[in-house]
Order: structure tokens, then C-alpha cells, then sequence
């Protein structure tokens, strides 16, 4: 029982990680600013907007969590929060290099 217990969160941070780490090769060989912008401020409108702790999001988070492939990352409201705040801390990595 024990071990079971000890699966779950090495598990969900294999997946965060994993999906983490393609998020940010995929984001690397976006060349154009635009681009990285755009996705900046959708990940902006879901810092904002986005209540993970609410059954019903709304439709434009359900919308960007599902271009950005999140749906299945986001059961846990603190690990929700937490991918996304990841992200936005790639993404904003980025758009300065980008900007160089």
C-alpha cells in the first residue's frame, strides 16, 4: 500500500517534467517574436483568468489549456497553477532572448 502511495507523485512529476521539457523544445525553435508573444499572453490570460479550484473554467481557458495541450496536466489545482507559472517563466526566458 505503501508503495503505491510513493507512484502517484513521481508519476504526475514525470509527466509535468516531461511535459515541461517538450513545451520548451517546441518553444525554442519558435524565431518569431510575434509568436511568442501571442503565447505569453495566453499564458498571461490564464494566470489571470484560469481557477483551477472551479469546475467550470470558462470556455477561452478551456480553449487555450487545450492548444496548449494542458487538459490532462490540470486534475490538481496546485500542480495546474504550478505548470503554469513554469511555463510562463520559459516563455518569458524566451521572448528576452528572442528580443537580443
Amino acid at each position: 500500500m505503501n508503495s503505491l502511495l510513493k507512484d502517484g507523485p513521481i508519476e504526475e512529476a514525470f509527466s509535468q517534467n516531461t511535459f515541461l521539457a517538450a513545451f520548451e523544445i517546441k518553444l525554442s525553435q519558435v524565431s518569431d517574436l510575434e509568436d511568442a508573444e501571442r503565447l505569453m499572453k495566453k499564458l498571461q490570460f490564464l494566470g489571470l483568468n484560469f481557477d483551477p479550484f472551479q469546475d467550470d473554467p470558462g470556455s477561452e481557458c478551456v480553449n487555450i489549456l487545450n492548444q496548449l495541450g494542458l487538459q490532462g496536466l490540470t486534475f490538481n489545482p496546485y500542480e495546474a497553477t504550478n505548470i503554469i507559472l513554469r511555463l510562463l517563466d520559459i516563455t518569458e526566458e524566451r521572448l528576452k532572448n528572442l528580443k537580443q
